[in-house]
């Protein structure tokens, strides 16, 4: 061996250390140090591409692993790294392509046949994997691997039973297999056995403390079964073993959403702020539990206490230490990227906004970076509100000079100023300065760029039915001024089949009848702006999803934030439910939350639907409860007394009217609800210009008049079917709901987030 190729098998060495432990950059260095002396190095082009995609970046990656693979004579190995490779940036069709090529020219090879199998399950194509993992086995049948991913795949297709048999069977063989354990845990999940599935979880991350899924199964796991401060922590560990594995994310941050802080705690803010900032996460429910925490910083209570005192301070507020008190990194992230829906934490923002406004009229605002971000961070606040909050005269004559002068050409200050005031999009003659920093661009996309390109998407969407009935009219007038809801992100979520979804809400029946197909044709019918359209494409990622709504700018939001976040299984479509029934298409699942109440006959709309739906299929609905509206309706009476509608000065009116209730009056209830926070949440909850409520037994009533078959709630939180059980031991499949009538009288704000439930179309 010459003293070159010995360096170099001593550079490849230490380069598949450090690949291995996770330290991508020196590995990447050592590679390259190789294709040096030896541009055509095959071992070193191979994994300097698999280094560059698990790094993201997998544009320079692939063509050096595509391109390592006639070099290495085409190993088997290198080409099932290569479908991983393409796989792990999301172009499962490729890898697919790759593997089968590699089985035809290998058909013997066992792994060729088990990585086959999982692109196809990735894929949603379950028959075609089972199928493939069979080969698999045949020609491995020792394989803890694939007999481990094999029951996988019979799970996601519902035979639990047989699912089980192979996790054992694959564990028994190889019993350090996390994965496996994990799988099991789902599996015995699946059969109703959840404090099984709590021990395979926990073996699951004894055996791999570093993974990911395991911590956050067993969080799940252990939230199902009221552990809350378990299912805390396992998300913690979760995050911290996997920071890519997005859904963790999500979860941990549900979890911390349910803190209330009584102390100011250094490492929980720094937590909160990751969290908020977290570009692939929902940071909305977020949002009370880090303003619990901020206000009790000893740094900044003073600064929040004294705003809020209305008082006029001598000192300038917005430079020096005062200004870094304001500036609090928790509330930039917080008021960026999240609603704060807290009456007390809304009067300190209104007087920053004011101060601020005051300051740039009397010349003492400043313009320094920090200011800038402050401001910035503000604006978006008021962005998602909608500017909801209030405006006195001296005010508004302010924000007319500012707008003069914005025209005449406003520095990255003054525009960020106004927009905390005005959006951005609906001022003519704005030109974006120089500079500004990174807080600056963000706040341009979100209020001008952003905005503009719904306005071109709106001439995209077709037309699928007239919008003739008056109470339609009216109610897409409604969204067209204000689309609800204003969102910007996305919950994370894995994908879960539409079966194994409806067998683990419903582990009562049979699982033959909450069979569906593995990629099924979905309704959302009334999707608003698209945040349940998102949620359930993410979930079904080989669904086909129409989603229709009578608002075309709810629709054009809709589009621009599906296709920002890469969803392509959805086509969106003007139409009213009311007409639908024209339409040739039959779905598997229609969903419509919150919706049917808006009609001018629920009935009516409910039974266009129910044609729409082939025999078997499923149906969510969503409808407001009567009891649990209570508040709504005192409060909708009391505006109504003094003539408010749905313009914006109105909607500024009503929430006045609301919160100057007492705190022990029905009227006031609403102020609780996040939708109190933006100008069309607002108009939503209090002000729309039609509504309908329920009793659970008119809903008894039209399911049984329709035809279908009631499966159950849905619950977002698991304490509420536990203490209907506790009540009502005699129904344990939780589907009475003469009972669960009987359970809202006792407990009426159970259905405070409506009745959400399931029924199905008879075969």
């Amino acid at each position: 061996m010459s003293v070159t190729a010995d360096y170099s098998s001593q550079l490849l060495a230490r380069a598949s250390a450090e690949l291995k432990a996770g330290r991508a950059a020196e590995a990447e260095a050592l590679y390259r140090q190789v294709l040096a002396h030896a541009p055509d190095h095959a071992d070193a082009l191979h994994f300097l591409g698999v280094c560059l995609v698990q790094s993201g970046r997998a544009q320079e990656g692939l063509p050096l692993i595509a391109r390592s693979i006639p070099l290495a004579g085409g190993k088997p190995a290198y080409r099932h790294n290569y479908a991983l490779m393409l796989a792990q940036a999301g172009d499962l069709a490729a890898a697919e392509r790759e593997l089968s090529e590699a089985v035809a020219i290998d058909p013997g090879n066992a792994t060729s046949h088990g990585y086959l199998a999982m692109i196809r399950m990735q894929l949603g194509r379950l028959s075609e994997a089972a199928g493939t993992f069979r080969a698999a086995l045949e020609r491995s049948p020792n394989d803890p691997y694939i007999a481990g991913n094999y029951g996988r795949c019979l799970l996601e297709m519902g035979d639990t039973g047989a699912a089980l048999e192979w996790l054992r069977r694959s564990l028994e063989i190889e019993p350090r297999n996390a994965v496996a354990h994990s799988n099991l845990g789902s599996a015995l999940q699946a059969s109703g056995d959840a404090r099984a599935a709590v021990a395979s979880f926990r073996k699951a991350v004894e055996v791999d403390r570093g993974y990911a899924p395991g911590w956050y199964n067993l969080g799940l796991a252990l939230r199902g079964v009221g552990d809350r401060r378990g299912s805390f922590e396992a998300m913690r560990n979760a995050v911290l073993a996997g920071p890519g594995f997005v859904p963790a994310w999500q979860e941990f941050a549900q979890e911390f959403s349910q803190a209330r802080f009584e102390a100011w705690d250094p490492a929980a803010a720094q937590e909160l702020a990751r969290v908020l900032l977290h570009p692939a996460i929902d940071a909305g429910p977020l949002a009370e539990a880090a303003a619990s925490l901020l206000v009790l910083d000893p740094a900044f209570a003073p600064v929040f206490r004294e705003l809020r005192s209305q008082e006029r301070a001598e000192v300038n507020r917005f430079a020096g230490e005062r200004l870094k008190a304001l500036a609090h990194p928790l509330l930039l992230a917080l008021i960026e990227n999240a609603l704060v829906p807290d009456a007390e934490f809304e009067e300190f923002l209104r007087a920053l906004r004011s101060r601020a406004l005051l300051a740039w009229r009397d010349k003492t605002l400043g313009g320094s970076p920090l200011l800038i971000e402050l401001l910035c961070a503000l604006a978006l606040q008021c962005f998602l509100n909608e500017y909801v909050w209030p405006e006195n005269a001296e005010e508004s004559a302010a924000i007319a000079r500012l707008i003069e002068s914005a025209r005449t050409g406003a520095t990255p200050t003054e525009l960020a100023l106004l927009a905390a005031w005005r959006p951005l999009a609906g001022i003519d003659g704005l030109v974006r300065p120089v500079g500004g920093g990174e807080a600056f661009a963000r706040m341009w996309l979100r209020q001008v760029e952003e905005p503009a390109g719904e306005a071109r998407l709106r001439a995209e969407i077709p037309v699928l039915t007239p919008i003739e009935d008056e109470v339609s009219q009216s109610v897409r007038r409604q969204y067209e001024q204000n689309p609800y809801p204003r969102w910007q992100r996305a919950p994370a979520v894995s994908p879960y089949p539409l079966g194994r979804r409806l067998r683990t809400l419903f582990p009562h029946l049979e699982p033959s009848r909450l069979s569906a197909p593995e990629a099924p044709a979905i309704l959302i019918a009334g999707c608003g702006t698209g945040y349940h359209v998102a949620i359930t494409a993410l979930l079904n990622p080989s669904a086909k999803v129409l989603a229709i709504d009578l608002s075309r700018t709810s629709l054009a939001y809709a589009m621009r934030r599906c296709r920002e976040l890469g969803i392509g299984n959805v086509h969106f479509a003007q139409a009213d439910i009311l007409r639908l029934g024209a339409i040739e298409d039959r779905f598997d699942l229609i969903e419509t939350a919150g919706v049917l109440h808006h009609l001018r006959d629920p009935l009516e709309g409910w039974r266009v639907l129910v044609s729409l739906l082939r025999a078997g299929g499923f149906m969510k609905v969503a409808l407001y409860s009567e009891l649990a509206r209570r508040g709504v309706v005192a409060a909708r009476e009391l505006i109504a007394q003094h003539g408010l509608d749905g313009e914006l000065d109105n909607i500024r009116a009503a929430r006045q009217l609301v919160l100057a209730q007492p705190e022990d009056s029905p009227a006031r209830w609403p102020a609780a609800s996040a939708d109190f926070y933006s100008a069309s949440g607002t108009r939503d909850l209090l002000l729309h210009v039609q509504e309908h409520r329920f009793t659970l037994a008119r809903v008894n009533e039209a399911i049984d008049s329709l035809g279908l078959e009631f499966l159950g709630f849905e619950f977002a939180d698991p304490e509420v079917p536990h203490a209907y059980r506790q009540r009502f031991p005699e129904d344990p499949a939780l589907t009475s709901l003469a009972q669960w009538e009987t359970f809202e009288k006792s407990s009426p704000g159970v259905f405070s987030g409506m009745y959400q439930f399931w029924v199905r179309k008879p075969a």
